[in-house]
């Protein structure tokens, strides 16, 4: 498919303004994060999870040895369901656990408390981290690799350049996930998560009288979450975009190496897409 002939649109979504309401903004997150779960029989090529959690083993040598910094972490996204079903499948193999770390700019500790009270294997920091410049945290025998989870869109190419120039100086490898894209079908595409959105309020939000009437009576929440999808696949980079961030003068590439690619879930409507940079 074509990509659009217009560049990317560096446009706002309602998610990320300061007057969106913290129920809406919550809604938005719940709605993404139990679409990386949705896996229909027959049809799905597993899930988003199961996909992502192919990529880290494909591309990353020694899973246990790594710790996994998920950068803009939000209230928790998809973390909880990819540390779950990734140490699930590493505990089948006989592998120990991989150790996911949950940072922010604007931490969320009271959702992160409670996910790293239900799973042993996600901590927390509770201070404000900027993505641009983030500290080592991984111990000294252990890698760090730092996640965006459909989130690296979400940054200009100023800011975007100095999150991967971060990466590259202070940790091991870095997997950017996205599940939109700037073609034409991504976007025709965008539309079904408004239906998503009246499933997620049905079976999460069904005592919430907020959700119900901003979901069913008055649409608010999956007109949202549908413009902020759409939105989205206008600022979501193609490959080529993504690495030329890396042409920085004061860069050392030296011993790393990129790949790209995609994982299909349900096709033709859902696809995974990612960006790995591994040191040697």
């Amino acid at each position: 498919m074509q990509l659009f002939a217009w560049p990317r649109s560096q446009l706002l979504e309602i998610g990320d303004q300061r007057w969106c309401p913290a129920w809406l903004h919550q809604h938005e997150q719940l709605v993404l994060t139990q679409l990386w779960n949705l896996s229909l029989p027959g049809w799905s090529r597993g899930s988003l999870a199961t996909q992502a959690c192919a990529v880290f083993k494909e591309h990353l040598n020694d899973l246990s040895s790594y710790t996994v910094l998920d950068v803009c972490a939000g209230a928790g996204g998809p973390t909880p369901v990819l540390e779950s079903e990734l140490n699930k499948q590493l505990e089948v193999e006989g592998r120990g656990p991989v150790q996911f770390v949950l940072t922010d700019l604007y931490p969320h500790v009271e959702e992160w408390e409670r996910i790293s009270k239900k799973q042993q294997n996600v901590t927390y920091i509770e201070t404000p981290i900027d993505a641009r410049a983030i500290p080592r945290v991984a111990a000294s025998l252990k890698k760090e690799c730092r996640i965006f989870n459909i989130c690296f869109h979400h940054f200009g190419d100023e800011d975007a350049a100095g999150i991967l120039k971060s990466a590259i100086e202070s940790a091991d490898s870095f997997i950017i996930f996205e599940i939109t894209a700037r073609d034409l079908w991504t976007c025709l595409c965008s539309p079904l998560v408004f239906f998503w959105t009246f499933f997620v309020t049905i079976v999460w939000y069904w005592s919430s009288p907020v959700h119900l009437l901003y979901t069913f009576i008055v649409p608010v929440a999956p007109l949202t979450i549908w413009i902020d999808g759409f939105i989205s696949c206008l600022r979501t980079r193609t490959t080529e975009e993504t690495w030329k961030l890396l042409d920085q003068p004061d860069l050392d590439l030296t011993n790393w190496t990129f790949y790209s690619g995609k994982k299909t879930v349900q096709f033709p409507f859902i696809t995974l897409y990612y960006h790995v940079g591994i040191k040697s």
